[in-house]
């Protein structure tokens, strides 16, 4: 997916991508498939609860899809931001959306912040949290009393679960998506 930005205007969520800029429809089809397969990969609370919102959408599967996407982009990616894109490298990058429901909304912290899951096993995710601060394999071993091999294995384990090639790409999912340690 290429980069992209997200913004609200005269009520409508408009988007910017190669420089063109339009309002998002249900007719965009790869943004609107790109998030909820990101949704659903990674923010399955986000997910299930915008299921439930729209449940009476779910015969026209175009518009049930786009108003699943548009609340998720309206609750945190609405802001027109200049320095980085919402969506960029495969990956959406969250903003602090000002909301005039803040404190009062049913899905707060489910639909807006959502939280990061993804089925790691806890030394997965303790050995992951660990590398995305820095600390090698052999440190990593020391620190938590295993083998350099188990380690290796356990960020591996943890990198095929995210759908990464890389161990090395542990370290952006976690920067990007604030993760300290996975529960």
């Amino acid at each position: 997916m290429e980069a992209v930005e997200f913004y609200l205007w005269d009520g409508s969520v408009r988007y910017r991508l190669n420089g063109e800029e339009r309002t998002l429809t249900e007719k965009d089809r790869e943004i609107v498939e790109f998030v909820l397969a990101q949704l659903r990969r990674f923010f399955p609370d986000a997910y299930q609860a915008l299921s439930e919102e729209f449940t009476l959408s779910e015969r026209n599967k175009w518009w049930y899809d786009f108003k699943r996407v548009e609340m998720f982009i309206r609750c945190n990616f609405s802001e027109h931001d200049t320095l980085s894109f919402d969506i960029q490298d495969g990956m959406l990058h969250f903003e602090d959306v000002k909301c005039p429901l803040k404190g009062v909304c049913r899905h707060e912290g489910i639909v807006c912040k959502p939280k990061f899951k993804v089925p790691v096993s806890k030394e997965e995710s303790r050995a992951a949290a660990l590398y995305s601060k820095g600390l090698t394999a052999n440190e990593i071993a020391k620190v938590l009393g295993k083998g350099v091999k188990t380690v290796k294995n356990q960020l591996g384990s943890a990198a095929k679960h995210l759908g990464l090639s890389r161990t090395r790409d542990l370290i952006k999912i976690f920067s990007v998506y604030n993760i300290t340690l996975w529960e």
